[in-house]
C-alpha cells in the first residue's frame, strides 16, 4: 500500500528514469530499546540474592543459625555417603587425605581474600586442641562410616548430644532449661529406638562392634570440638580456624595415606573433589550458626540429618530404613520442633522486656 504523505519524491529523480525507494521504518513507528539478554541475566540473579539476603536478615537470629546449620547438614550427609562409597575401594586415610588437600583449595582463596594481611591465629592453645581432636573424631567417624550402614553410623554420632550438653555446661557456663533439657533426652530416646541398643548388645560386650564404638568415640570428640570452637570464635575468625585445621589435618594424615595409597580413577578423583567442597562448605556454614546460637539450642535440630542420611543409605546402598527407624525419627521430629517453637517464644519475651531486666 503507497502512503503518498510519507513518500517524498524528487523530481530530478524522475527525470532521470531513477529507482526511488522508502525505508520501511518510515512506516512503521520504532519499538522502545529492550534490555539486552546479558544486562537481564546480570540483574536477575542479583535481585534475587538481594531478596534472599534481605529476607535472611530479617529472620531472629536463632532462625538464621537453624537454617544455616541446615544446610550445613545437607553437606555432611552427602559428605558420608561419597566416602562410604569411596570406601569400598580406598583406605580411610587416602580419603581424608585428598578431602584435605580439596579443602584447602576451595577454602585457600577466600580467607587471603577476607584477611587482609592478618593471617595470625590468636589461640594457639585452642587451635592445636581442636586440630587433635578433628583428626581423632574424623579417623574414627570415617571409619565407622564405611564398615557401618549410614543409618546406624548416623544414629551412633547422635550420641553426642549428652556429651555436648555436658560440656557446655562445664565450660562454657551456659544455662540449660529443664524444658530443653527434656527435649533433649527425649531426642535422644528416639535415636535409642532407632539403635535398638538391646539387639546390638545381645551377644555381650565380647560381641560388639568395634565401629560402634569407634561411632561413639568420634561423638564424644565432636561435641569437644564444637564446645571449643565456641569459645575460640571469640578470638579468630571461622576462615582461618577452619582453613588451618584442614592444612594440619591433612599434613599429619600422609604418612598413614602413603603407606595405604592406592591408584584413584578419574570418577573416585572427582569424588574427592566433591566431598572437597561438602566438607568446606558444611564446616563453614557450622561455624557460622554456632555464633548465632547457643550450642545446645542447636543439638536437637542435628537429629535430622538422620532422615538425609537415611534416604541417602536407601537410595545409594539400597539399605531401606525399618520400622524402627520411622518411629524413632518421629520423636525426634517432635523434640525438634518444640525447641525451636520453645526458643522462638523466649526470643520474643526478651524483646518484650525492659532494658536493665
Amino acid at each position: 500500500m503507497f502512503f503518498p504523505e510519507r513518500a517524498q519524491f524528487d523530481a530530478d529523480d524522475c527525470r532521470f528514469g531513477r529507482v526511488v525507494s522508502f525505508r520501511l521504518k518510515d512506516f512503521i513507528p520504532m519499538p522502545l530499546p529492550r534490555p539486552s539478554l546479558r544486562t537481564s541475566l546480570k540483574s536477575a540473579p542479583r535481585t534475587t540474592v538481594h531478596k534472599a539476603s534481605v529476607a535472611f536478615d530479617a529472620m531472629p537470629s536463632f532462625l538464621q543459625a537453624v537454617f544455616v546449620m541446615f544446610i550445613a547438614m545437607i553437606g555432611f550427609t552427602l559428605q558420608a555417603g561419597i566416602v562410604k562409597e569411596l570406601g569400598q575401594s580406598l583406605h580411610v586415610s587416602q580419603i581424608i587425605v585428598m578431602r584435605q588437600a580439596w579443602m584447602i583449595l576451595f577454602l585457600l582463596p577466600p580467607m587471603l581474600k577476607s584477611a587482609h594481611g592478618n593471617l595470625k591465629i590468636h589461640r594457639k592453645d585452642l587451635f592445636v586442641l581442636r586440630a587433635i581432636f578433628t583428626y581423632l573424631s574424623i579417623l574414627a567417624g570415617f571409619t565407622a562410616i564405611i564398615e557401618l550402614p549410614m543409618a546406624t553410623a548416623t544414629t551412633m554420632s547422635f550420641t553426642r548430644t549428652f556429651f555436648l550438653t555436658i560440656f557446655a555446661v562445664l565450660i562454657l557456663k551456659e544455662a540449660v532449661g529443664l524444658r530443653r533439657i527434656a527435649a533433649l533426652v527425649v531426642g535422644f530416646i528416639g535415636v535409642l529406638v532407632i539403635a535398638r541398643p538391646a539387639e546390638l548388645l545381645a551377644g555381650g560386650l565380647g560381641g560388639l562392634d568395634q565401629n560402634l564404638l569407634l561411632a561413639l568415640a568420634s561423638a564424644a570428640l565432636v561435641a569437644g570440638n564444637q564446645t571449643i570452637v565456641r569459645i575460640h570464635l571469640r578470638f579468630d575468625r571461622p576462615t582461618i580456624i577452619v582453613t588451618y585445621q584442614a592444612i594440619v589435618i591433612g599434613l599429619a594424615l600422609v604418612p598413614l595415606a602413603w603407606i595405604h595409597w592406592k591408584p584413584m580413577t578419574l570418577s573416585q578423583f572427582g569424588l574427592m573433589a566433591l566431598i572437597g567442597v561438602c566438607a568446606s562448605f558444611a564446616q563453614w556454614l557450622m561455624l557460622h550458626s554456632f555464633k548465632r546460637a547457643e550450642a545446645t539450642a542447636l543439638a536437637p535440630f542435628d537429629y535430622l540429618r538422620l532422615v538425609m542420611s537415611a534416604a541417602l543409605g536407601w537410595y545409594m546402598f539400597n539399605e531401606w530404613p525399618d520400622f524402627y527407624t520411622w518411629i524413632g525419627a518421629a520423636i525426634i521430629f517432635a523434640s525438634t520442633f518444640y525447641i525451636m517453637h520453645r526458643e522462638a517464644q523466649l526470643g520474643k519475651e526478651r524483646k518484650l522486656q525492659p532494658p536493665g531486666h
